[in-house]
C-alpha cells in the first residue's frame, strides 16, 4: 500500500510481512457509496438535563506581551542544551523581551521537561515560519 512521509510531501510505498496490520484511511481515499438499504434502528435518549456534579465557575484568558507562538516573526527557540528549564528562563528570555520574540522550544527541550507542551516547534510541535528564527541549544 502507499501511504504520505515527510508531512504530506512524499508518498512512501510499503509491504508488510506481519500477519495483523492496523491502518487508516483518508476519506477522500475511496468513492462514496450510494446510501441504500441499512436496518439499523435508531433509538432516543435523553439525557439529564443537571446531573449535578459540576458547574462553570469562571473564565480567564491569558495576556501574554510576546506574539503568538504561529503567527511570529521573530522566534526565539531554546533545546536541550540549554540544561534545565531554569537556564531556558534566564537566558532566553531577556533575549526575546528585547527582540520582541515569541518563545519556542525543541522537542528534546520539551520532553525533558524545561517548558511546556505549547512552546514545541516543529513537525511534532507548531509549524512556524518566521522571518527570523534564533536557535540557542538545539
Amino acid at each position: 500500500f502507499e501511504r504520505p512521509i515527510y508531512a504530506g510531501n512524499a508518498i512512501a510505498t510499503v509491504q508488510s510481512s506481519d500477519p495483523i496490520k492496523v491502518i487508516t484511511v483518508r476519506s477522500t481515499g475511496f468513492d462514496p457509496v450510494a446510501a441504500e438499504g441499512g436496518s439499523a434502528s435508531v433509538e432516543k435518549i435523553e439525557a439529564a438535563a443537571d446531573a449535578g456534579v459540576s458547574q462553570f465557575v469562571s473564565r480567564e484568558l491569558t495576556k501574554l506581551d510576546r506574539p503568538e507562538l504561529t503567527s511570529a516573526s521573530i522566534i526565539v527557540s531554546g533545546g536541550r542544551g540549554l540544561g534545565n528549564g531554569e537556564n531556558y528562563t534566564k537566558v532566553l528570555e531577556p533575549l526575546a523581551d528585547k527582540l520582541g520574540a515569541a518563545l519556542g522550544a525543541s522537542r528534546a527541550a520539551v520532553d525533558a521537561g524545561f517548558v511546556p507542551n505549547d512552546y514545541q516547534v516543529g513537525q511534532t510541535g507548531k509549524i512556524v515560519a518566521p522571518q527570523l528564527y534564533v536557535a540557542v541549544g538545539i
